[in-house]
């Protein structure tokens, strides 16, 4: 039973360390990726224009906000399938 227990909190604990990861990897990409493509693209693209750069940067952050957003669904849609298939093996074995 205790084996089962520091499994279960292995597990959860590796969960939670994924979890910050990535939530950290796109919090830096969020604020190195605007900035970053603001100046290149201001400098090398837009040719001094600082306007069509700040479009840049913000279409560049509206990115990023919409990648984690898609990968935060496929995590939540992965663990809701895994959570049906748990139960499902569950009420098969109590037949």
């Amino acid at each position: 039973m205790s084996d089962q227990v520091t499994a279960a909190k292995a597990s959860e604990q590796a969960a939670s360390r994924a979890a910050l990861m990535k939530l950290l990897f796109f919090a830096a990409t969020l604020a190195i990726l605007p900035i970053s493509s603001y100046f290149l693209t201001e400098k090398y693209v837009w040719s001094g224009n600082s306007n069509y750069a700040a479009i840049t940067a913000i279409c560049a952050a509206n990115v990023v906000l919409i990648a984690y957003i898609v990968v935060s669904l496929m995590e939540d849609k992965q663990l809701f399938k895994e959570a049906e298939e748990k139960k499902l093996t569950e009420t098969k074995k109590e037949r």
